[in-house]
């Protein structure tokens, strides 16, 4: 089994969404036809930080409204973060509205699946709720579970469990606006997490200088279930990263190197 995979390494306009929307849409122009996935970037109609009293947006907002027109047209999955104000139903008769940054797994058939970010950055998030849940979608013979950025330092969020013959996933998308001072971090931390996880690890980038003066580095890059980089974006230009992995080789790896019987098993306490 076989996914094709685009990743959109681009700049991103601060605080301005109907921007963004064009330069994407631009952008899409240049990716194949072919593809079963687009990755966009963390917060991809902002920039980071977002305000979140100025850009929360609900399930009916304009980049719902673009991300599930951009999915049709383009008859695959497009997958990124913006920051969102859901409701969460509290009671049979209540409601309350939350602001997260959240990954939208957008399907060509305008369902979808979504994933709040678990560790909001330090002071950068202090207007957004931490996320509480792991997601796993199953996707063409995948599973593949989704995060965001800052969760990258975190390995007990992102460990993956074997049981019964059975990984939680195969692929882990990381989308984030990672700052070229911390490039180091970035790229040691994915083939880490890519180890540790005997997973496909898919790291996507934001690129550009933002409103508040942080450059950001890009190398976007796909790492296989042995640390090792697969494809990746080298330099901090905007670029499309297109590629194709196979889950055969990934079980194959796994059958042999069985350290997964080995790791403990637990329970994350929320």
């Amino acid at each position: 089994m076989t996914l094709k995979i685009a990743c959109v390494q681009s700049d991103i306009i601060a605080r301005d969404p109907s921007a963004n929307f064009n330069h994407l849409d631009d952008i899409f122009k240049r990716i194949k036809d072919d593809r079963d996935i687009i990755i966009l970037p963390e917060t991809f109609t902002t920039g980071f930080p977002a305000e979140a009293e100025l850009f929360a947006e609900d399930e009916n907002g304009p980049t719902m409204t673009w991300l599930r027109a951009k999915a049709k047209e383009r008859n695959c999955v497009i997958c990124g973060s913006f920051i969102t104000s859901f409701s969460q139903h509290t009671s049979s008769t209540s409601q309350i509205q939350k602001n997260y940054n959240t990954l939208i797994w957008m399907n060509p058939d305008g369902s979808y699946h979504s994933y709040n970010k678990r560790h909001t950055f330090m002071g950068g998030e202090k207007e957004l709720n931490n996320g509480t849940e792991l997601i796993t979608i199953e996707y063409k013979g995948w599973r593949i579970r989704p995060f965001i950025c800052y969760d990258l330092r975190f390995p007990v969020w992102l460990r993956n469990n074997y049981d019964n013959g059975n990984f939680e996933y195969d692929l882990a998308i990381l989308i984030a606006n990672w700052p070229m001072q911390k490039s180091y971090i970035w790229n040691t931390l994915l083939s880490a997490r890519a180890i540790e996880n005997q997973a496909y690890y898919i790291g996507v980038n934001r690129v550009g200088t933002d409103h508040n003066d942080i450059t950001y580095i890009g190398e976007t890059k796909v790492v296989n279930g042995k640390g090792r980089v697969v494809s990746e974006i080298e330099g901090d230009k905007e670029d499309i990263l297109e590629v194709e992995i196979d889950k055969q080789s990934l079980t194959d790896f796994r059958n042999y190197f069985i350290v997964h019987r080995d790791w403990e098993k637990f329970e994350i306490l929320k």
